[in-house]
């Protein structure tokens, strides 16, 4: 496992010990100033989306560094597969129902002055790449209604009402799954 941080803009595994939520926070904080709403909304939503020492033990954490700051962060959750039972994806790309599981992509952040220049899209390789190799069918998100459209490009498979992946509650509107084999 990596600790030290990249002089290039790659992700790097960070391990819980290692994680510096300052760093982590601030490119949350960052990367919602990004987020085409109120000031108001953007002030609401940064408390519940920043992680803090309790979360170490849940999340594991890839960091994209370039110069030692940190730009994006992609927070996952591996110690706890989803399973893939009643989607429509699991009958087709991610195998038979009985054993595809999916792994929680719980935050992908890029700070705001760095966007549009490929992080998000070498974090999520990274993840798909730790993903497949640690046995996972598919990666699991919900997607905050700004990033719908990422996720959709990146070739995430909206799921339609009813299917979920092992998860509750269900009704949640922006839900997306990507298919890692």
């Amino acid at each position: 496992m990596n600790t030290q941080a990249p002089t290039q803009c790659s992700p790097a595994i960070i391990s819980p010990t290692h994680v510096n939520l300052t760093q982590v926070n601030g490119v949350i904080e960052r990367s919602i100033q990004s987020w085409p709403t109120t000031l108001r909304l953007k002030r609401l939503a940064m408390a519940p989306l920043q992680y803090r020492e309790p979360d170490l033990q849940d999340f594991e954490f890839l960091l994209c560094y370039k110069a030692h700051a940190c730009l994006g962060i992609a927070a996952w959750q591996p110690d706890t597969p989803l399973s893939l039972c009643s989607t429509s994806v699991s009958a087709g790309d991610l195998g038979s129902e009985i054993s595809a599981r999916a792994v929680l992509l719980h935050g992908l952040f890029v700070s705001a002055q760095s966007q549009a220049s490929g992080i998000g899209g070498l974090l999520l390789d990274e993840l798909t790449r730790q993903a497949r190799q640690r046995g996972f069918a598919g990666i699991f998100v919900r997607a905050e209604r700004f990033s719908t459209s990422y996720f959709e490009h990146k070739g995430f498979h909206r799921l339609d009402s009813g299917e979920e992946p092992g998860f509750t509650p269900v009704d949640y509107p922006h839900r997306y799954l990507l298919a890692v084999n």
